[in-house]
């Protein structure tokens, strides 16, 4: 008997842990197999290599969103309503928000990678590196000439071909990543994506390269009936609307297809979003937010994380909230990231001198040692600094289209004709 009674507890402890590994396994496949991941056709046009792993970021159902037809004006303090009947249904299309939003009905569409962490290696068989979520292109040459991180394109083909031609782009030595904003603005944006592909551009996301993102996303989620409705609707624009600087009225007639308010179909980003083939989509959203290259290439001899927008000085690299990657250009007294210019100071002044005063002489922890390379910001144009360089110099304004050499520090420029509808803005 005294052994018996020895022997029981041990047995029950032994079933217990077998019932926790269990559920810890069941757990782990569930939460795998729920975590988003590149379709099967997301490589189309990407350059050829392996992939092991990239960060990814579940975007979840906005209850905004959901509940949109449920909205009044009592219950959202005036923000926006939506008035139906049988002839007509009024959609109101937000401002853009200046600071970061908690969400946006559209996030769902987003489809973000947040990071890809770029290794080139001639061995593609090599599985040590799946442990630290890196990619690797198998294509890179041992002797490489250059990486060019290239500012915002903004669909100005001719000018990107201009650049590939003057420094004597090489695919077999160079390689080039273009720093968001791809399309959108500019007279060709499908066939510059078709030349990115074509050349082996990488890239990252821009805010008018995640609108679009969104845009096609919502669109390929409805049902032929609905889109087909959608596209035959017919949108007028209410001039009249004294509150037209915080709200635009967008009055779509007689489909009753609900559109997440933050998407705005009389955009070129809806025009563009219906138009790309399925390769250039895949393309588009394969960039990444943050494209991080190794410190072995930079003249620096730092990690070099290229953004659209820039970065949340107070936040390591891998806590940005994506909206600030793609849209934000200065830093509120607070501390708060801003799309706009009025208030603050440049997120890459106040990172740089934040970088002085935290560091000092001493060498700075890991996850704060790094540089950014970063478009998006023409009106501050080339701004050059200790641990950030900005690039984009307003091509589409009609002014230059830049491009920096992360083993140099060499900057290279062509001028640009640009856009007359922007060249006037600028």
């Amino acid at each position: 008997m005294p052994l018996a009674s020895s022997v029981r507890p041990v047995v029950t402890q032994v079933a217990i842990l077998v019932i926790v590994i269990t559920v810890l396994l069941f757990s782990t496949a569930t939460v795998w197999q729920l975590m988003p991941k590149l379709p099967d056709n997301s490589r189309d046009g990407r350059p050829p290599g392996c992939i092991s792993r990239a960060r990814y970021i579940t975007v979840l159902d906005n209850p905004l969103d959901r509940n949109r037809d449920n909205v009044n004006n009592d219950d959202n303090d005036g923000m926006f309503s939506f008035i139906e009947d049988k002839a007509d249904q009024i959609h109101l299309t937000m401002k853009e928000p200046n600071t970061p939003p908690e969400s946006l009905p559209s996030d769902r569409y987003a489809q973000y990678i947040y990071q890809e962490e770029i290794h080139f290696s001639d061995n593609c068989g090599d599985d040590n590196d799946d442990k630290d979520d890196k990619i690797q292109y198998s294509e890179r040459p041992k002797q490489v000439r250059r990486t060019i991180i290239l500012g915002d394109t903004h669909g100005n083909l001719k000018e990107f071909n201009k650049f590939m031609e003057k420094y004597k782009y090489d695919a077999e030595k160079d390689v080039i990543i273009l720093a968001g904003d791809l399309i959108s603005k500019g007279p060709q944006s499908l066939e510059l994506l078709d030349r990115a592909i074509e050349v082996g551009a990488k890239c990252v996301r821009g805010n008018h390269d995640d609108k679009v993102i969104r845009w096609r996303g919502y669109l390929d989620s409805l049902s032929p009936k609905e889109r087909e409705a959608l596209e035959a609707e017919e949108d007028v624009v209410d001039d009249d609307d004294d509150d037209n600087d915080l709200i635009r009225q967008r009055h779509h007639r007689h489909s009753g297809v609900a559109i997440p308010w933050d998407l705005d179909k009389n955009s070129e980003h809806y025009r563009l979003a219906r138009a790309m083939t399925r390769a250039q989509y895949n393309y588009l959203r394969s960039c990444p937010l943050i494209l991080t290259l190794p410190r072995e290439l930079s003249i620096h001899n730092l990690p070099t994380h290229v953004v659209h927008a820039g970065i949340d000085p107070r936040r390591d690299i891998l806590s940005q909230q994506p909206w600030v990657l793609i849209n934000v250009r200065n830093v509120l007294d607070d501390g708060t990231p801003a799309r706009k210019k009025r208030f603050g100071q440049g997120w890459a002044h106040a990172f740089n001198q934040m970088y002085s005063r935290r560091h000092g002489h001493r060498r700075p922890s890991s996850r704060f040692d790094f540089f950014v390379v970063y478009g998006h910001d023409a009106g501050r144009s080339l701004n050059v600094m200790d641990r950030s360089v900005g690039i984009d110099t307003g091509c589409i304004y009609g002014r230059e289209l830049t491009g920096y050499v992360l083993e140099t520090g060499e900057i290279m420029s062509v001028r640009c004709t640009g856009v007359p509808e922007f060249a006037k803005k600028d």
